[in-house]
């Protein structure tokens, strides 16, 4: 069997913002969150792209929290742009779930558990 070599290669990931402040104690509020792509290719490379994903979140009167990843790709071959950012957010989205995890997981608060999302519905 012919092993296939992905086209989407994740070089580096890092954390570019891991933010929690606390306002309040404990609280019914529903947590509001929201969330951000920024997608940049490299200038003298067109095949490497960064790919950050934001993730913000609200809970009025408990605490906000920020996590922001940054994940370094490069690909092979003509793909559709589209494609490529839905897969790379797709790869760094994991990782920023579990930081919220962690950063939810202490004294006090509910830690936060992101559910699975849609990545193409949330590209859009």
């Amino acid at each position: 069997m012919k092993r296939v070599e992905s086209v989407l290669k994740l070089n580096a990931l890092v954390f570019d913002k891991i933010y929690f402040e606390r306002n309040g104690m404990k609280n019914d509020e529903k947590l509001e969150l929201s969330f951000s792509v920024s997608v940049g290719t490299n200038i003298t490379n067109q095949n490497e792209k960064k790919v950050s994903l934001s993730v913000k979140g609200n809970k009025a009167e408990e605490y906000v929290f920020e996590v922001q990843a940054t994940g370094y790709f490069t690909y092979e071959g003509d793909s559709d742009d589209a494609i490529i950012q839905q897969n790379a957010v797709a790869i760094v989205m994991p990782y920023v779930r579990s930081e919220i995890s962690l950063l939810t997981a202490q004294p006090g608060v509910e830690p936060v558990v992101l559910p699975p999302f849609n990545i193409v519905e949330m590209m859009k």
